[in-house]
């Protein structure tokens, strides 16, 4: 018997190479950044600090860091055939979540691709969290396939990613996701990005 996962939701992770060179200096420009701007963006999806959206547009360390890494995925031709990436649009900002703070259940409509890169976090820090879209149209399914197949298939409710310092995970805009509570003793920052990759169709 031969069973297919089609239609799949790719999700891309990569880590930065000798991050420990760079994170002192980004967690002290993310709370530079928050005192310049104590209160942030309002925005009801996130409980902790959320900066404005305009880091991808400056040269500043988040943006040099964070960029490279999403170029190196993107003009990647073994994945993607993306042959002019500067026509992309993107929007990037920074997230402080303290202990006790989540980012509640959401997706980035308006865009193609986002994601999250990790500068500071801890083992309970929150896992990211994606959410099936197919879970409420195949709920019997799901919820009587065996566990190891649902796993192995990735046929499952949710899929939850580990907050690994000096990583980046990439994945399509529409996919629901959402970081359970922040139950370390410390602060979890990360950057996350949309990107709109209309204007590379042509």
């Amino acid at each position: 018997m031969n069973i297919l996962p089609v239609f799949p939701s790719l999700i891309i992770r990569e880590k930065i190479e000798d991050y420990d060179k760079y994170k002192d200096e980004l967690i002290l420009y993310a709370y530079e950044q928050e005192k310049k701007d104590p209160d942030g963006l309002k925005n009801s999806k996130n409980l902790g600090w959320q900066s404005q959206h305009k880091y991808a547009n400056s040269q500043n360390p988040v943006s040099s860091i964070v960029i490279n890494l999403i170029k190196s995925i993107l003009n990647n031709k073994n994945i993607f055939d993306i042959k002019d990436l500067s026509k992309a649009r993107m929007q990037m900002w920074i997230n402080i979540n303290k202990p006790g703070q989540i980012n509640n259940r959401h997706d980035h409509p308006g865009s193609d691709l986002s994601g999250v890169f990790w500068v500071k976090s801890l083992k309970k820090s929150g896992d990211l969290m994606f959410y099936s879209p197919n879970y409420i149209s195949q709920y019997n399914q799901m919820n009587l396939i065996k566990d190891e197949i649902g796993k192995k298939l990735f046929s499952t409710r949710s899929i939850a990613f580990e907050p690994l310092e000096g990583t980046l995970v990439l994945f399509p805009s529409d996919l629901s996701h959402a970081v359970p509570e922040n139950n370390s003793d410390e602060d979890r920052i990360s950057v996350a990005f949309n990107i709109d990759l209309r204007n590379c169709l042509t």
